[in-house]
């Protein structure tokens, strides 16, 4: 989410030896385990999130070329009252080129390093945007990015073609960004229904699946500089424009992210 994504890789995969790879298990598992976060993100319709576990960014994103500006506004993230978070971005009066939306954020209240992250999300099919569940290193306000190290568990960029995608990035000996990354298998290439986004996260091994069906799998091989054995905090975001979401269309006027739950154990 950091940096557009360059040249995607093919998809990949793992045999399971001790690794998750599919997830029948996880209801019974999630029975036996606690939960270290849990969001169900259950309150009136036109409620803000929990502030006992968001936070947000205000204002513009540096980098990226993202054309969005952040807010905290009820316009821009609320809950519908049906247990769901909506993350909602505006286009400003018509024939304005100002954009606002919700950048919600876990830094500075919860971060982990290694566990279960499950997510259940849909996306409108909006070209010119640039959702995502993600993670940055708690180290990044000292060390900066890439250094910090970045898991997308899920990303859309809106051009070209709506292209849902995972990645993870690290820094190479020079301090540039490198990564590993596969497109997210998408039938038909339109899907805006709802969908279990899952990360697997042990010492040596970070692994992407799409309602129980494996497409990613890293590990320290894949990148120098393996920094995915520190805590992360969570993002979720709805960027306009930029790097990751393209050229907007002038006939844009809002998109949303809808966010059913977050958990993490």
């Amino acid at each position: 989410m950091l940096g557009r994504a360059a040249g995607l890789l093919a998809l990949a995969g793992l045999a399971a030896t001790g690794v998750y790879t599919v997830r029948e298990e996880t209801k019974e598992r999630t029975l036996r385990l606690s939960y270290v976060f849990r969001d169900e993100f259950n309150g009136p319709a036109g409620a803000a999130p929990d502030p006992s576990k968001w936070g947000y960014d205000l204002g513009r994103w540096p980098g990226n070329n993202e054309l969005e500006t952040y807010t905290d506004s009820r316009a821009n993230s609320y809950l519908d009252g049906q247990g769901h978070l909506v993350i909602r971005a505006l286009r400003g009066p018509p024939g304005s080129a100002a954009y606002t939306s919700a950048r919600l954020t876990t830094q500075g209240i919860f971060s982990r390093n290694h566990g279960d992250f499950e997510a259940r999300i849909k996306f409108d099919r909006a070209i010119g945007t640039w959702p995502a569940w993600w993670m940055i290193g708690d180290d990044y306000p000292s060390v900066g990015w890439p250094r910090c190290g970045e898991i997308d568990m899920i990303e859309v960029y809106g051009q070209p073609g709506w292209q849902p995608n995972s990645s993870v990035h690290s820094a190479n000996n020079r301090g540039q960004d490198t990564r590993k990354e596969a497109p997210v298998p998408v039938p038909g290439g339109v899907d805006t229904g709802w969908h279990v986004w899952y990360l697997h996260w042990e010492k040596n091994i970070l692994q992407f699946s799409k309602d129980n069906k494996v497409y990613l799998t890293v590990r320290p091989s894949d990148l120098p500089n393996w920094p995915f054995n520190r805590p992360a905090f969570m993002i979720l975001n709805l960027a306009v424009g930029g790097e990751g979401g393209g050229p907007v269309p002038a006939n844009f006027s809002s998109a949303q992210m809808v966010i059913d739950y977050v958990r993490v154990w």
